[in-house]
């Protein structure tokens, strides 16, 4: 019997019909359909192409002649830092100690009903932390520094700690995670409503992917908690990408565990939660002043691109650039599986890039890639380029077999001739893994907030069911 006459016909979940694409592929250059299943790209190619993979369930959308282009991605992010905006005191790496301790005052006297200080940001390599043991003694006062990591608290800060040791025998050792877990109680309804906020302007712009390249580990983490259960409940609106910052001279060993470990429980998120970035910020100099040695970066970047990590270093100085792009450019001749970005400010002579070899390094200033260029330029700078440059080789451009990401927009983004104009463009659709996930004037960034909410208190409501 000839069984594959039975065989199921492959239907498309969704077709976006009717339409000027902008592939970047030359092969499909000139298509005016994409066809969606199971989140990937199906077919590309004309209206009448689709017929015989259009179901009785699959959903047609007819964009009416509108242009559809690779979903954009924002390679520079910083989403958690920007959720737990207003939750914690933002303090200048610059300001004397004097002026720290007047700011903690300030915010301090401000928001008593915490029942805490969280300050951020604070660093001076050449002058001591402020006396916070002597600013509101009464209030737990948690400073973490411009690392992300470091931290300094007050007497009342430590006694929480203790009491909570004391009352845990068997908790593990104090680590900044411990600490911030005791003393800090974020507003996870506040971080729900400005997450749901973000997601909304970036939706609304095209956005697909965002990296975060924010300092704080502990934002993050809360960040990521809620993206989670927005992935379960189905309310992703653009993929995730997180990266590990890392300031100072760490164990390489001890980086790349930390990797491992992020990277392991994104595993089974179908890709629209990732982890797969190492984020230096490096600055020449001596050790215990924040500065990271050739010899370190090194260590650290391949053990890192030998576990298929993509690396950025943000140099910030001329001689940690001419570093970064030594190192880099060694270390991606023979890992072929990740990204290598050398982000700095600096002019290099012909002398020293004469010497280097620079590989497969890609270059930008601190800050990512300014728009230029055509329209064409632009575009490619959002999606093929940034796809390259944080090894997202599933993403970027539409073939078959790739994730299907992707926006719509009235305006046709390659007669563009400014990076205001392009800056400024709004899509009409956001499309995420097949599915619209934005429409414009339909979609509310108020009710994107709420159904969040509502998939969070669910969770929270089980959880203190099982206790």
């Amino acid at each position: 019997m000839a069984f594959g006459l039975f065989k199921k016909k492959s239907y498309a979940d969704t077709i976006y019909k009717n339409g000027v694409l902008y592939t970047l592929d030359p092969e499909t250059e000139g298509s005016t359909a994409i066809a969606c299943k199971n989140g990937k790209i199906l077919r590309i190619g004309s209206d009448a192409d689709m017929e015989d993979i259009t179901g009785p369930d699959t959903e047609v959308t007819d964009i009416k002649g509108m242009y559809l282009t690779p979903g954009f991605i924002d390679t520079c992010g910083k989403p958690a830092d920007d959720s737990a905006e207003g939750s914690y005191l933002k303090l200048d790496p610059d300001m004397s100690p004097a002026e720290a301790a007047a700011a903690i005052e300030k915010w301090g006297s401000a928001h008593r009903e915490d029942g805490y200080v969280l300050a951020c940001g604070w660093y001076s390599a050449e002058e001591k932390l402020p006396e916070i043991d002597e600013v509101l003694p009464e209030l737990p006062v948690v400073i973490v520094g411009a690392d992300g990591l470091g931290m300094r608290l007050n007497r009342a800060a430590q006694a929480a700690v203790k009491a909570r040791l004391e009352a845990e025998p068997f908790a593990q050792s104090v680590t900044p995670l411990f600490v911030f877990d005791t003393i800090v109680a974020m507003d996870y309804t506040n971080m729900g409503e400005k997450s749901s906020r973000i997601a909304y302007d970036y939706a609304k712009r095209g956005y697909t992917s965002v990296v975060n390249l924010g300092v704080y580990t502990y934002f993050d983490n809360m960040y990521r908690d809620m993206l989670l259960e927005a992935f379960h409940a189905g309310l992703l609106k653009q993929r995730y990408f997180g990266s590990l910052p890392l300031t100072k001279m760490l164990t390489p060993m001890s980086v790349v565990y930390n990797l491992d470990r992020k990277h392991t429980a994104c595993t089974e998120l179908e890709g629209l939660i990732r982890f797969n970035m190492l984020n230096i910020t490096a600055k020449s100099g001596e050790a215990n002043q924040g500065g990271m040695t050739e010899e370190y970066l090194r260590d650290m970047c391949r053990q890192a691109a030998d576990k298929n990590f993509s690396v950025r270093i943000n140099a910030l100085d001329h001689e940690s650039a001419a570093a970064a792009l030594n190192v880099l450019g060694d270390i991606s001749a023979s890992h072929r599986k990740a990204s290598f970005v050398a982000a700095h400010n600096e002019s290099l002579t012909e002398e020293e890039k004469a010497d280097m070899f620079t590989g497969d390094v890609l270059e930008e200033p601190l800050g990512g890639m300014p728009l230029s260029g055509s329209g064409m330029d632009m575009l490619i700078a959002r999606t093929e380029s940034a796809a390259a440059r944080i090894g997202a080789m599933d993403l970027g451009s539409l073939q078959e077999g790739k994730s299907a990401d992707f926006a719509v927009f009235k305006q046709d983004p390659a007669s563009l001739s400014t990076a205001e104009a392009f800056s400024a463009l709004e899509a009409e659709l956001t499309v995420l893994a097949g599915k619209t996930v934005y429409e414009s004037g339909k979609s509310d960034p108020k009710e994107w907030a709420a159904e969040l909410s509502e998939a969070m208190s669910s969770v929270f409501a089980e959880f203190e069911g099982e206790v």
